[in-house]
């Protein structure tokens, strides 16, 4: 299975719209952003970034898919998002509580619910309450720790590929020398 955003664009060229929809039917979280740690050190009277060991690990995750799926031997129930990997969707970084989010589909809608976690979870700049579930309508930006993430439904993640992927006649070289943004 594909797991950075690169594959995923492959795999819908490979596929084609329709056979990728099948293939893939969950949503998505996509690691859009990563925040870094503040260094007012800098020569020049600026604001630097820190470029330590923990935040080059973190970069590792930039364009990687999580997809929101139930784990192999999970109990039923929603999805858990946390930092360990008894989680359903782990994401190893330490600015990420243990148990710090689920994603539960509920009368056919997404809700996501903060568990109380110690940097919180954002929805489109707004810190959820604890424990009060926020409706996902899909598109969303979803904050957790120093990760910007966005959130499609399968639909809407076929239709983002779609945006990103040239044309079947255009020459690849081409298509990689076009700027275009990471998300």
């Amino acid at each position: 299975m594909p797991v950075y955003l690169a594959e995923f664009e492959a795999e819908y060229r490979r596929l084609g719209p329709q056979s990728f929809a099948r293939a893939y039917p969950w949503p998505v979280l996509v690691v859009a952003g990563i925040g870094g740690l503040l260094d007012g050190k800098s020569s020049r009277g600026g604001t630097m970034i820190a470029m330590s060991s923990d935040l080059l690990q973190a970069t590792a995750l930039a364009g990687r898919v999580f997809p929101v799926v139930k784990g192999r031997n999970s109990v039923p129930g929603p999805v858990t998002i946390g930092r360990t990997s008894d989680n359903d969707l782990a994401i190893p970084e330490y600015t990420i509580s243990t148990r710090h989010c689920i994603l539960a589909l509920v009368d056919g809608e997404y809700r996501l619910t903060d568990l109380g976690a110690t940097n919180g979870t954002f929805v489109n700049d707004l810190q959820l309450t604890p424990r009060k579930p926020c409706r996902l309508r899909g598109g969303e930006t979803v904050r957790m720790g120093r990760f910007t993430l966005l959130f499609h439904l399968p639909r809407e993640f076929g239709e983002f590929l779609r945006q990103r992927t040239p044309p079947e006649d255009q020459d690849q070289e081409d298509f990689g020398n076009t700027h275009k943004e990471v998300i």
